[in-house]
């Protein structure tokens, strides 16, 4: 039998419990890097969702841009829905997908003829034109704006469509 001095089992007392308190603050460490990690993926996908249904309401508000009005009788009419009347349904279709339709900033151009990045160029009668449909939005990151962090992108979605009649 192995018999152990009394100033050697103290020492060992005091190693294991200074041990214990390094795995704590390990641990901890370790939490909140993983959390940190877990709340960044939720927000990439909430973005990236958002963004998703941005553009998704921009090409719905260009495939209206360019659909001639449908006469009382259902035959279609020689006229192309005004900006307010695409704005509405760019609108309509954000508070149907839980977004503030009110609070996007929604730009619509039917008189493009040469679509950039930085827009369209108008052009004269005779040239094809396009109807630009732009949906803006503000995107507060939640996880830091509950802490007090007025934390926040500009999102933007863009589409394009050929008007099919060429009316306006």
């Amino acid at each position: 039998m192995k018999r152990r001095c009394k100033e050697c089992s103290e020492r060992s007392a005091l190693q294991d419990s200074s041990e214990r308190g390094a795995a704590l603050i390990e641990a901890a460490a370790t939490l909140l890097t993983l959390m940190i990690l877990l709340f960044a993926i939720f927000e990439a996908g909430r973005m990236i969702n958002i963004q998703h249904a941005l553009t998704n309401a921009a090409r719905e508000g260009a495939r209206f841009s360019v659909l001639p009005l449908q006469s009382s009788g259902g035959v279609p009419t020689d006229t192309l829905p005004g900006t307010s009347a695409v704005q509405a349904r760019v609108q309509d279709y954000l508070n149907a997908n839980g977004m503030n339709g009110a609070a996007a900033t929604i730009d619509v151009d039917q008189a493009c003829c040469d679509i950039t990045p930085a827009g369209c160029q108008t052009c004269g009668g005779t040239s094809q034109k396009y109807s630009l449909v732009t949906v803006r939005i503000h995107y507060n990151v939640v996880s830091l704006s509950m802490f007090s962090f007025d934390a926040g992108v500009d999102l933007r979605g863009k589409a394009a469509m050929r008007n099919e009649t060429n009316l306006k």
